[in-house]
């Protein structure tokens, strides 16, 4: 029987019609009472900061209060002997537990980064870089003897203008690299010269993205227990990927994966920000294996804007070739971003303008296209990927452009852009930097938006505002989104990050479904979309 409304829960009034895709599905794309909802409102999420271990301690760190300095000393005999004070480590402490690592990934070839610690060694490159550990009995007793630290630095010349890194004159962070550059890349596909010669018009713009990160509502957090009798590390985590740290934590402690459980409860916002390793992570948990008891960190929201990553910061020149028909003949960009001292851990701090260089052009037809890329160390906050990896910044670049040129032929916006999409019977494609794509419907969705706005009507009510000195803009913007990397992504250049989830899926006698899954709540409504998946595969409610 073909069912052409969705019939759920009695009491409930779901007043929008659902024609399924077919008889199987009930739920899926149906407007749902979210699962796990009622658990969230009523104030009963588990958030890290909820948990409570026996013999918990808690820790804070002193921080660099400048952008690049050699540390001389630290005393802290004063803390030490503070009340509650259990343990004061420096990075040398920490380096006889924890490993330092290099965040290069081996396809981005050329790519380099200095050894990084979990607390610095010998200097701080950055404001903010974790530098002295304090553990106590309780937050307000670390926080109480950390202020009796004393660290004695040498402020040391900082280089934090990307735009002069690679001057011969700017201070070299690490002058083992030789230069302050971390990833240099060029695409061409060839003949662009030619294609800017023969064009009708040339538009060109030079963008600015400034640096910024993103605020959780629940700032990053961790309890690291290592049980000495049973040799076994747990980390209960607010982070958004855990099969990757129980991975990570293996690597830099030593341990088989067996011997470690990383647990996320509920996640109040990730965006990005919780899939990477950070210094204080490693340290929080080589402290937990030093004292042999629960140690817990919680970022203030101080801290959180000089040690969470930061995200974005490029300066690009840009153009666009186009004829008087509107027609889109090629791209030519160059690139410059700056990522802080070190190449963020595993992910790598290359991958965001990698994906500039992808994505410029985006769903457009031309076929000339060329791109360079510059990744410049900077003695600020460690960039690295932050919602949409690249996507933005691609996407700014390429529909200003466009519009631009449009602007510059008297061509409507939109026509310009329906000309020139990829035809939506042009796949399986690829784009023009090499990237695959399939099943997009570029035409059809900018048919759908004409039809949406009634935008001949929408103009028509502009112009006859401007008359009246009242302006009102209209934009639009066609964007790729690159999803479902799959299996063959995990390990790729040695960052062994996706792929490690999985779902179970249980049936009891009395009929009812629990499914098991590797996927966290971090607010997107996780456990009620898996509920509506579930629901439809197995035929239950």
């Amino acid at each position: 029987m073909k069912r052409d409304t969705v019939n759920l829960e009695p009491g409930v009034d779901h007043s929008r019609p659902l024609t399924p895709v077919n008889d199987d599905q009930r739920y899926i794309g149906a407007s749902v009472p979210r699962g796990g909802i009622e658990r969230l409102t009523q104030g009963l999420g588990q958030y890290l900061d909820d948990i409570e271990l026996p013999r918990m301690a808690h820790v804070v760190y002193w921080r660099s209060p400048v952008a690049h300095m050699r540390i001389k000393s630290v005393n802290a005999e004063f803390a030490r002997a503070m009340p509650g004070v259990l343990l004061v480590a420096d990075g040398q402490d920490i380096a006889k537990v924890c490993k330092p690592w290099v965040a290069t990934l081996g396809h981005l070839a050329g790519m380099k980064s200095a050894p990084q610690y979990a607390l610095a060694l010998d200097r701080a490159c950055w404001q903010g870089e974790p530098v002295v550990a304090v553990v106590a009995e309780t937050r307000a007793e670390a926080e109480d003897a950390l202020a009796y630290i004393e660290v004695d630095w040498e402020e040391l010349p900082a280089a934090t203008d990307m735009l002069t890194a690679l001057d011969p004159d700017t201070p070299l962070i690490h002058p083992e690299l030789g230069d302050n550059l971390c990833f240099t890349r060029t695409l061409d596909v060839g003949q662009v010269d030619e294609a800017f010669a023969k064009a009708d018009v040339v538009a060109a713009i030079d963008f600015e993205f400034g640096r910024h990160t993103g605020v959780t509502l629940e700032p990053r957090a961790q309890i690291a227990h290592w049980s000495p009798a049973e040799q076994r590390l747990t980390v209960y985590h607010s982070c958004q990927a855990p099969h990757m740290m129980q991975d990570l934590y293996g690597r830099q402690f030593g341990l088989p994966a067996s011997a470690i459980r990383v647990t996320c409860k509920d996640v109040g916002g990730s965006f990005g920000i919780k899939v990477h390793a950070y210094p204080d992570d490693f340290a929080t948990v080589a402290l937990s294996i030093m004292l042999g008891r629960p140690v817990k960190f919680v970022a203030d929201r101080l801290e959180s804007f000089t040690s969470d990553i930061h995200a974005r910061h490029h300066a690009i020149q840009a153009r666009i070739a186009v004829n008087r028909d509107g027609e889109i003949l090629g791209f030519d960009m160059d690139d410059l971003t700056g990522i802080g001292p070190y190449s963020m851990f595993p992910r790598t701090s290359a991958i965001e303008g990698n994906q500039v260089v992808n994505l410029v052009g985006g769903p457009y037809k031309h076929q000339h296209y060329r791109a360079k890329l510059n990744v410049v160390f900077q003695n600020k906050t460690p960039t690295c990927q932050y919602r949409g990896v690249g996507h933005p910044i691609a996407c700014a670049v390429t529909e200003a452009l466009v519009d631009l040129a449009a602007q510059k032929i008297g061509m409507d916006p939109l026509k310009i852009r329906e000309i020139n999409v990829i035809p939506d019977d042009a796949y399986p494609t690829a784009g023009i930097s090499g990237i695959k794509l399939e099943i997009l419907s570029h035409q059809a969705s900018l048919k759908k938006l004409r039809e949406l706005m009634n935008y001949d009507a929408l103009r028509a009510e502009q112009a006859a505002l401007r008359k009246q000195g009242i302006h009102r803009g209209i934009g639009f913007a066609t964007v790729i989104e690159l999803t479902n990397p799959s299996a063959a992504f995990y390990g790729v250049g040695g960052a062994r990050i996706a792929s490690q989830d999985g779902a179970t899926v249980r049936l009891d006698p009395e009929g009812h479904i629990t499914v098991l899954i590797g996927v966290g709540e971090q607010g997107q409504g996780t456990e009620g979309i898996y509920q509506q998946i579930a629901a439809d595969a197995v035929g239950v409610d």
